[in-house]
């Protein structure tokens, strides 16, 4: 599918798309898969979407994040065995990123994986250090951070309360949850009107499973999550760990002593006396 009447070509790249006199983009045709149905702009300069199932969202840019394919064409990999995985067009690996040719290892967005740039620089490293050392270290992780840095910054790691209550069942997942109206730097700097943090962890255990920061800081947060969760470190632990105030992380041991208290609550006694007296 395409936006705005513009035509791709064998490669995948976007033709010439058509603007009229107010700069707008011309209607465009969808695919089996589902596409933006056509889009057109006013007087003001703002764009509007319609989608097939005819709902129109308005915007100044039509931003097109389509994906990249690794490009793993013409290399004679097939020639020496090299095998390619059919579900994400890269070179097949395994978790220590060997390929299925002894002594051949590929990292990086070649492989289909996750395409980030840390990610692919951790990867080669590891490859490399495979390659020259008598190491087996793993290069493939369950878990990779990732960011996109808009204003406010968005960044995840983990599952998704969907994905979590999928695997685990809905009893077994609890969600703390913390809008930037509630942190007190965003509201110090005006930045608490859109943003939140989220943290998905287990129940019982309070493991941490994923997360989800839309902050000014969020590429900063998420690091300090994944850190805990690789360490094994539930997040009511965090409620211990020290955070300069008023920083935006600080939100993250304010939530975390939430989670932390909230166990007590099984301990009516304990939870009612240090409740009586603040603490």
């Amino acid at each position: 599918g395409s936006i705005g009447g513009s035509e791709s070509n064998d490669e995948g790249s976007i033709g010439g798309s058509e603007s009229n006199d107010e700069g707008s983009i011309g209607g465009s045709e969808s695919n089996d898969k589902g596409s933006i149905g056509g889009s057109e702009s006013n007087d003001e300069g703002s764009i509007g979407v319609t989608l097939d199932s005819q709902e129109t969202i308005m915007g100044d840019h039509i931003l097109v994040a389509t994906g990249r394919v690794p490009n793993v064409e013409h290399m004679g990999l097939d020639a020496i065995g090299v095998q390619i995985d059919g579900d994400t067009g890269g070179i097949r690996v395994d978790r220590h990123l060997k390929t299925s040719v002894k002594g051949v290892f590929a990292a990086g967005d070649c492989t289909g994986d996750r395409q980030f740039t840390h990610y692919a620089g951790y990867q080669g490293s590891i490859a490399a250090r495979n390659v020259l050392l008598p190491l087996d270290d793993p290069g493939v992780l369950p878990d990779v951070p990732s960011t996109t840095f808009t204003q406010p910054e968005v960044a995840s790691f983990g599952m998704t309360e969907a994905a979590a209550v999928e695997e685990h069942g809905e009893k077994k997942v609890s969600v703390s949850f913390r809008p930037l109206s509630q942190i007190d730097r965003a509201v110090c700097e005006g930045t608490d009107q859109h943003g939140f943090v989220k943290i998905v962890h287990h129940a019982k255990s309070k493991q941490i499973l994923g997360a989800t920061v839309v902050a000014p800081a969020a590429g900063e947060m998420i690091a300090e999550l994944a850190v805990a969760k690789d360490a094994g470190r539930s997040f009511g632990k965090l409620a211990t760990v020290m955070h300069s105030y008023p920083s935006y992380s600080i939100a993250l041991q304010q939530m975390a002593a939430e989670v932390y208290y909230d166990g007590l609550k099984k301990n009516k006694f304990l939870y009612d006396l240090l409740k009586a007296i603040g603490l």
